[in-house]
């Protein structure tokens, strides 16, 4: 009779150690999931359009991305200083650095204003200006 009620208690044991296992494991990969969720992420661009806290970039690769911005968002000039909303006129260059949504969307932890639009040329218009001064 002794064997049998250690036996029936080892396995309730080993039943509860092998549950608490998988529920901690369940808890881990749940808080591993939530943080994948959002990913860190920077992109380089031209505004092409800006609306009310979202601005629409297109990449040098004609990648185009939603980045959404609010009020804890840091704006930087090109010269360092601190810039605004107001800054982020369609046709500059900006630099973005934020979380990526599963639905594509870019929250913007900041915003570094890199050139006007007109100022960064392309590698062919650099190698024209090159044989201009030849």
């Amino acid at each position: 009779m002794v064997p049998q009620r250690m036996a029936i208690l080892t396995s309730s044991l080993l039943a509860v150690f092998l549950l608490s296992a998988t529920a901690l494991t369940y808890e881990q990969s749940a808080v591993a999931f939530s943080r994948a969720q959002d990913m860190n992420f920077t992109l380089e661009g031209k505004i092409t359009s800006n609306t009310a806290n979202k601005l629409t970039v297109s990449t040098e690769e004609n990648m185009v991305f939603h980045v959404l911005y609010n009020e804890k968002t840091e704006i930087k000039k090109k010269d360092g200083s601190p810039g605004t909303a107001r800054d982020l006129q369609v046709g500059i260059r900006i630099g973005v650095a934020g979380d990526l949504a599963e639905s594509g969307e870019i929250t913007a932890k900041k915003i570094e204003i890199q050139a006007e639009g007109s100022e960064k040329k392309s590698a062919g218009e650099e190698l024209l200006h090159e044989c201009e001064r030849i």
